[in-house]
C-alpha cells in the first residue's frame, strides 16, 4: 500500500493563532476558526485569506464547534460554548443568534469538547446535560449531540425557524440511545444509522437509529506505519517550502512526494475520533510506544472493511474526509512557527 502526503497550504502561526477548527467546503477552500483572535478565516488552496469574519459577535466567546450549512460554504453555524449561544453567519453578516436553551431545550452546566469535537463526559461531575454539540445540519433541522449520563448518548433534531437558509423539508427525528457504551462519541455514518466509539474498551460499533447494535468495526492488524526517515524527509521539504515559498513547479514536485509504508504492530489503541463522509469512516486512535505516541488512522468502508491504515508520529489532526481524500492540520514539533495543512490520499490496500 502507498500513501501520498501533500502540503495544501503552509501559513505562519502569527496569522493563524490557536486554531480551533478547520472545515473544507466543496470548492476546496478552507474555513479556519481561530479561538485566540476570535475570528474565522476563509483560505484558498494556497493558504491565502480570501475572506474573514473578524471578531465574531459581541463580547467574549469561546468557539468550540462550527458547521458549514450548505455545499457552497457561504453560511457558517457556530457554537459559542462560553456564551451558550449558537450563531449563524453569512460570512461577514450575522444572520441570527439562538441561545442553547432555544436550540436544544436545555441549559448545559458544562460544555466541553475534545479537539476533534467529541463531547467530554466526566463521571465526577454530572449536571443535567454535560455536553452539547452540533452534529450536523439537514436542511431546516439542526441535530445536536447531547450526553445526559455515562452510557446514554442522544441525538435530537431541533428545527430552526426564522431564516431562509434553513427552509426546506424537515429531517426526520433521530433519537439514538446507546446504553452499552460508557464514554462514547457518536457520528453519522449513513442515513440508516450511526457509528459509536467507546473510549473505555476501544469498541467501534455501528448502530441503527433505534439503538440496535449492528456490525462491529475494527481496523485491520497490523497497521501500516510510515517510515520515520521518509517522514522526516517530508517535514524537511515542508520547512523548505515554508521558508522559500517556491514557484508552482517546485511546489508541485514537493507536494507529490511519495511515502512508502510497511506493516508493523502496536498495542491495542485508544479510539478518540471518527470522521465520516456518509459511506466511509476514518477512525483516529492512539497507541503508546516506547519512545513516542503514535497517532494512527484507519479508513473503513461502510461495511467495516479496512481500506487503509497508517500511522504518524507527528502532530496531525484530520479534519475532512471526501472521496477517500483526507485533509489534515499538522504542527511539526521541530517547526512550531508554521501551521501545515496536509492532504493524505490512501490506496485500497
Amino acid at each position: 500500500m502507498e500513501l501520498h502526503l501533500d502540503t495544501v497550504a503552509i501559513v505562519h502561526r502569527d496569522y493563524l493563532f490557536n486554531v480551533r477548527s478547520v472545515r473544507r467546503v466543496s470548492d476546496g477552500r478552507l474555513v479556519v476558526m481561530i479561538a485566540g483572535s476570535l475570528s474565522v478565516l476563509l483560505l484558498d488552496s494556497a493558504g491565502d485569506s480570501v475572506g474573514a469574519f473578524g471578531r465574531i459577535g459581541q463580547g467574549p466567546g469561546e468557539f468550540q464547534s462550527m458547521t458549514d450549512l450548505d455545499t457552497k460554504g457561504d453560511s457558517i453555524l457556530i457554537l459559542d460554548a462560553l456564551a451558550r449561544r449558537v450563531q449563524l453567519f453569512h460570512w461577514n453578516s450575522l444572520v441570527a443568534t439562538w441561545s442553547i436553551r432555544e436550540m436544544a431545550a436545555v441549559t448545559p452546566q458544562q460544555v466541553a469538547f475534545t479537539p476533534d469535537g467529541a463531547p467530554i463526559v466526566s463521571a465526577e461531575r454530572r449536571p443535567p446535560y454535560e455536553s452539547v454539540g452540533i452534529m450536523r445540519v439537514a436542511r431546516s433541522t439542526i441535530e445536536f449531540r447531547r450526553v445526559d449520563e455515562p452510557g446514554r448518548v442522544i441525538e435530537t433534531p431541533v428545527e430552526v425557524p426564522g431564516t431562509e437558509t434553513f427552509q426546506g423539508r424537515n429531517a426526520r427525528g433521530v433519537f439514538a440511545a446507546l446504553p452499552a457504551f460508557a464514554a462514547t462519541a457518536v457520528y453519522d455514518l449513513t442515513r440508516n444509522g450511526v457509528i459509536a466509539a467507546d473510549a473505555r474498551d476501544g469498541r467501534v460499533v455501528s448502530f441503527s437509529w433505534d439503538g440496535e447494535a449492528g456490525r462491529e468495526l475494527r481496523p485491520a492488524s497490523p497497521p501500516i506505519l510510515v517510515p520515520e526517515p521518509e517522514l522526516d524527509a517530508f517535514w524537511d521539504a515542508v520547512r523548505t517550502r515554508a521558508r522559500r515559498r517556491p514557484d508552482s513547479e517546485e511546489y508541485e514536485a514537493m507536494a507529490g512526494a511519495l511515502l512508502e509504508v510497511w506493516g508493523g504492530s502496536v498495542p491495542r489503541p485508544f479510539y478518540s475520533a471518527i470522521i465520516s463522509d456518509g459511506s466511509e469512516a476514518l477512525i483516529q486512535h492512539y497507541s503508546p510506544q516506547a519512545t513516542s505516541e503514535v497517532v494512527e488512522w484507519s479508513l473503513l468502508g461502510s461495511h467495516g472493511e479496512t481500506l487503509g491504515t497508517f500511522s504518524l508520529t507527528r502532530a496531525v489532526r484530520l479534519v475532512s474526509l471526501q472521496d477517500r481524500e483526507v485533509v489534515g492540520v499538522g504542527l511539526d514539533p521541530m517547526d512550531v512557527e508554521h501551521l501545515i495543512i496536509l492532504r493524505i490520499r490512501g490506496g485500497s490496500g
